[in-house]
């Protein structure tokens, strides 16, 4: 089997950091899931590779969802892209985590002591188009407010410095992502660049044994069973998550461009790391 310090760490392009008090690379097998807060780490590095190049996007086809000969249309009101199976963090090693709370509107809220160092995963299945769901990661276009990635998710408050260069990932200029308040998927400039921007952080895993998650056993495995693709993103200290409650809202497009209905989660950073309890 392969080692999942080298398959998390080398795929995503960043070195697994210490989170949720587990070291992705030390351990021998995945912890179960806790409510304890993600520990902040010491040194949360950022990608010194060239970006991922994502797969290239898949021919429609139909699916369960929409059978042949009987097409779906959008309208107003009734996404018909692809539906969100899971949108979560989990450890840098990629075992799971439960989330602090969930509230009345099923929105999960995540517990981070350093606001980096551990993975946000994305996972969608076919929605009402039957169309399997896109993975372009970036589309950029400046003075193009149309182009976007099929990968559509955005932070209400600024990661990192809140930088509004395009995808600065790399050195030597690495910058955060600009937060959009209130959350918004409107086609304008500043959304779709903010939207470029943390996209293309992702990387894309249609295959189950390819995927950035583990089971309880070790194996390799998408969080839902229902999942056909899944984007994964190993946070960084340089666009880590500020203090407080930051709102995170993705949706994703099908290979038709159709967008499917917006999921959302929390991250909630103590102003104050917790102090471990004396026994």
């Amino acid at each position: 089997m392969r080692s999942k310090c080298w398959h998390v760490a080398t795929r995503i392009g960043v070195s697994a950091a210490v989170i949720l008090g587990l070291s992705a690379c030390s351990a021998t097998s995945p912890g179960k899931g806790t409510k304890s807060p993600m520990a902040a780490p010491d040194e949360t590095p950022v990608p010194t590779v060239p970006p991922h190049t994502p797969t290239p996007v898949p021919t429609a086809s139909p699916s369960a969802a929409s059978p042949a000969g009987t097409p779906v249309k959008a309208e107003p009101g009734k996404p018909i892209g692809p539906v969100i199976s899971f949108f979560g963090a989990v450890r840098a090693d990629g075992t799971s985590v439960d989330p602090e709370s969930v509230d009345s509107k099923g929105i999960p809220t995540y517990l981070s002591s350093g606001g980096s160092g551990f993975t946000l995963v994305v996972e969608a299945k076919p929605g009402l188009s039957g169309l399997e769901p896109a993975r372009r990661l970036m589309a950029y276009e400046a003075g193009n407010p149309k182009s976007r990635p099929d990968l559509e998710i955005e932070s209400n408050r600024d990661m990192g410095d809140g930088s509004p260069a395009v995808c600065d990932q790399m050195k030597p200029e690495i910058g955060g992502i600009p937060g959009i308040q209130p959350p918004s998927f409107a086609e304008t400039q500043r959304i779709s660049d903010a939207i470029n921007d943390l996209s293309c952080r992702f990387e894309t895993h249609v295959q189950p044994d390819d995927a950035c998650t583990v089971e309880k056993n070790g194996d390799f495995a998408f969080m839902s069973k229902d999942s056909t693709t899944q984007y994964c993103m190993l946070v960084a200290r340089a666009w880590g998550f500020p203090t407080g409650d930051t709102l995170l809202s993705v949706r994703v497009r099908d290979t038709q461009g159709n967008p499917g209905p917006v999921k959302q989660m929390r991250v909630r950073r103590p102003a104050q790391p917790p102090q471990p309890k004396k026994k």
